[in-house]
């Protein structure tokens, strides 16, 4: 490794997108090479297995947010890519992507700390992702607002989804949280990770913007990951009771998301959920190498995995 090699992270809320666009990023012909550093919420992988990888340069940071319960294994997760480096087909870029709870500073201080990590790998810039059609209820909770504070470049998605005057008031938020950072707009059937990767490396008043975001900090973490390992399912019984307790925990089950095991098929259902929304559940042809059997992971305000399990029974 002749040159540090630069490094994106990737933030924002439980649900904005994140792990989407990382995947279609490295579906791009152009960020093939590039080496993916997962953050999850809870224990064991899920999103690892959605995205890929390249030549097996996926790494997961699991048990926590890398900001404070898992801080510094974005550090260690990165040693071992180096360490991996010779062996393995040369990456060009590393993407790293925060949980959804994650606070960025103490990451970014974590990267900038270490001085023997910093030969091996460069800072590229932080991008933080908001979700559409959230609108500007999205800058509500203030680790959104401390990663759009922080923003290098700031991803806007699903605004194909979004109606466009919600889009441009949720602009002009952004605009007032962050005048420096870049604002991309993206849509699912256009490429743009160039576009982001350029952004990301050229807005000015870093240093500036970072103190912006401490001001955001909130207080702590007050969410509760349970992690479940459902018995294979009927789906469409299943889905039927997972959205009613969506709807009946409505505010409390904040994600939802996982891959379970279904009767009859070989490969097992992409569950994905965002408040009380669960998304089209599709179906993968195979089971991902290395996925549990059945992995069901909620991110919960005030609810028990008693209760979930009994709902979901």
């Amino acid at each position: 490794m002749n040159a540090p090699v630069p490094v994106l992270l990737v933030g924002g809320a439980l649900g904005a997108g994140k792990t989407t666009l990382v995947g279609r990023w490295i579906a791009e012909p152009a960020f093939a090479a590039s080496a993916v550093v997962m953050n999850e919420l809870g224990e064991g992988a899920i999103d690892a297995h959605l995205v890929g990888g390249y030549a097996g340069a996926t790494r997961t940071v699991d048990g926590g947010c890398a900001c404070c319960a898992a801080r510094g294994a974005i550090s260690h997760a990165l040693q071992s890519l180096a360490a991996s480096h010779s062996a393995a087909p040369r990456f060009e870029r590393v993407i790293v992507e925060l949980a959804g709870t994650a606070h960025p500073l103490p990451v970014l201080e974590e990267l900038a700390g270490d001085a023997a990590l910093a030969e091996r790998f460069a800072l590229h810039g932080f991008a933080a992702v908001i979700d559409a059609t959230g609108g500007v209820r999205a800058l509500e909770e203030a680790p959104v607002r401390a990663c759009v504070a922080a923003a290098d470049v700031l991803v806007v998605a699903k605004t194909e989804h979004a109606d466009g005057a919600a889009v441009e008031r949720l602009a002009a938020g952004l605009a007032r949280l962050n005048p420096h950072a870049y604002a991309v707009h993206v849509r699912d059937d256009a490429p743009h990770a160039q576009e982001i990767w350029d952004a990301a490396a050229g807005a000015p008043g870093r240093a500036l913007r970072h103190l912006e975001a401490l001001v955001e900090d909130g207080t702590g973490h007050d969410v509760v990951v349970h992690t479940l390992h459902p018995a294979p399912v009927e789906l469409s019984g299943f889905c039927m009771r997972l959205a009613a307790l969506l709807e009946a925990q409505s505010g409390a089950v904040l994600r939802a998301k996982g891959l379970v095991a279904v009767k009859g098929r070989k490969g097992p259902a992409v569950i994905q959920a965002v408040g009380r929304a669960l998304h089209p559940v599709r179906t993968l042809k195979e089971w991902p190498a290395g996925a549990a059997p059945g992995t069901l992971r909620f991110v919960t305000r005030g609810v028990d995995a008693a209760a979930i399990r009994a709902a979901l029974a």
